[in-house]
């Protein structure tokens, strides 16, 4: 899949982070470094090089996934979760093109969210709104998990929220991360995770790779995983 499907796959989700309880919501909710980083190429491709995930996300949308490659299925995916979300809103679709509609979701998600955190938004200017929310998010978050933001800019606590976090996820699995990268982790905690769920489901792991498993799950065991509500359709925060 090209590098900007993927991104416009992955602005997309961002919006949606307020509002949907499908399983893409589950796979990109709320998380406090993806407000600033939501056009990170980089950031983009380590949630959206999976096609396994991609398929499920069009399931869920309804999307017949048959005898589609993987950017004609993004380009659907990503119309698909606009127009759903200006449903959900309520705001009219009628006259006008998807990039217009984009904006119109992404800022009352945004508007949304704000107001849910007590952010005065009236005859302010989205980006001002945009940087309080940022701000306020980031902070509570910090909080939340015991880190101190004294002398710390929001770059240097989003990283901070960011490593703490993958890496209590990791503690949990019991996955080391010394001398690893976020990502490796992030990465092993995915393959930990499908295999775990490939174990319930009795599929048999022997020379598959993480994404052979995790499309077999999906393709041939999506019912039974979504009934036992695990990975990739936890309750919790995915990667």
């Amino acid at each position: 899949m090209g590098k900007g499907l993927f991104v416009i796959l992955a602005a997309t989700l961002t919006i949606f982070i307020s509002g949907q309880h499908s399983v893409f919501a589950q796979f990109h909710g709320v998380d406090v470094w993806n407000s600033e980083e939501a056009h990170s190429e980089n950031r983009m491709e380590r949630h959206f090089d999976s096609k396994a995930l991609l398929k499920l996300h069009a399931m869920e949308l309804g999307i017949d996934t048959e005898g589609k490659d993987a950017d004609s299925l993004a380009a659907e995916v990503h119309e698909a979760m606009i127009k759903q979300g200006a449903m959900d809103l309520g705001i009219d679709m009628e006259g006008k093109d998807l990039q217009e509609l984009e904006k119109e979701v992404h800022f009352a998600r945004m508007i949304h969210k704000a107001e849910q955190l007590g952010i005065e938004t009236n005859g302010r200017e989205e980006k001002a709104i945009s940087n309080e929310l940022q701000e306020k998010m980031i902070m509570q978050k910090a909080d939340e998990l015991g880190i101190s933001s004294k002398g710390k800019d929001l770059k240097e606590l989003r990283k901070e929220i960011k490593e703490t976090h993958i890496n209590s996820k990791a503690e949990e699995f019991n996955i080391s991360t010394d001398g690893k990268s976020p990502h490796d982790i992030m990465r092993e905690i995915r393959e930990f995770k499908v295999t775990k769920s490939a174990e319930e489901l009795g599929i048999e792991t022997a020379n598959k790779d993480t994404e052979e498993i995790l499309e077999e799950i999906i393709t041939n065991h999506y019912d039974e995983a979504k009934g036992k509500k695990i990975y990739p359709f936890e309750e919790k925060d995915h990667y």
